[in-house]
């Protein structure tokens, strides 16, 4: 049987404000953001080569348009579409990404079943004129072979190598983390950049927080807390077979 993504729990935002058809973001984001955002690489964390308008993810949707604010169009080294259809298809991403803050979960079926489910927080940033700095954090399990990831990724900000950050759970056990290592473009140029995702259980077991999880350090004074109380049911029932529970 063919792979297939299923939503479990469906946030639709209200797209009357987009203006975009969804073919023309679709074309827009192959050329100008999966060049750097592959399976391959996952440069910041995303994969865009089967990002669709027409059902999008409300996270990718916000991280898609905090890289857009921070001028990252220019990093595919193609000449930029002019300012008005710039400007439509932040519109259009802007509101598919309303809906971000609150838990979005699927399930690819297949030969290797995977569950993920995201959900993205915002922090004023010092750097970023005004926007603030996105953090997404998702969660994957593979449920017959219980392997877990959990990954947090930020947009726009880069921070500087060596950068050291915490992630506490449930407000006691806290996990001291530091951000190294390069992402390099795509686009088949030489240009490098700071790391935009970080795996939390990379080299440690993560339990499954059962009220929160607070990150603070990546950038001057950004602080967020992920609800985990809010996650729905169905979702967290299975996650719970990829992490350890809290100790």
């Amino acid at each position: 049987m063919n792979a297939q993504q299923l939503l479990l729990f469906v946030f639709v935002p209200a797209l009357a404000c987009a203006t975009m058809p969804a073919s023309r973001q679709n074309e827009l984001v192959r050329t100008y953001c999966t060049v750097c955002h592959t399976d391959a690489a996952r440069n910041g964390g995303l994969s865009l080569e089967h990002f669709d308008a027409a059902n999008p993810d409300p996270g990718v949707a916000a991280m898609l348009a905090s890289k857009l604010k921070g001028k990252a169009m220019g990093a595919s080294g193609k000449p930029l579409p002019d300012r008005a259809t710039q400007d439509a298809l932040l519109e259009a991403l802007t509101a598919e990404g309303a809906r971000a803050g609150e838990w979005y979960v699927t399930l690819t079926t297949g030969p290797r079943p995977l569950l993920s489910s995201s959900i993205v927080r915002a922090a004023a940033s010092v750097a970023s004129e005004g926007e603030p700095d996105l953090y997404r954090l998702t969660l994957t399990c593979h449920p017959g072979s219980h392997d877990g990831e959990i990954q947090l990724a930020w947009s726009p900000g880069v921070p500087p190598q060596g950068q050291p950050l915490s992630a506490v759970i449930d407000g006691g056990q806290r996990l001291e983390y530091r951000v190294e290592g390069m992402e390099k473009m795509g686009n088949g140029g030489t240009v490098m950049s700071g790391p935009g995702a970080l795996i939390l259980n990379a080299d440690r077991p993560l339990p499954l927080p059962a009220r929160t999880l607070t990150v603070s350090g990546l950038f001057p004074g950004g602080k967020v807390e992920f609800p985990f109380g809010d996650m729905p049911g169905p979702a967290r029932q299975p996650l719970s077979s990829c992490f350890a529970a809290v100790k």
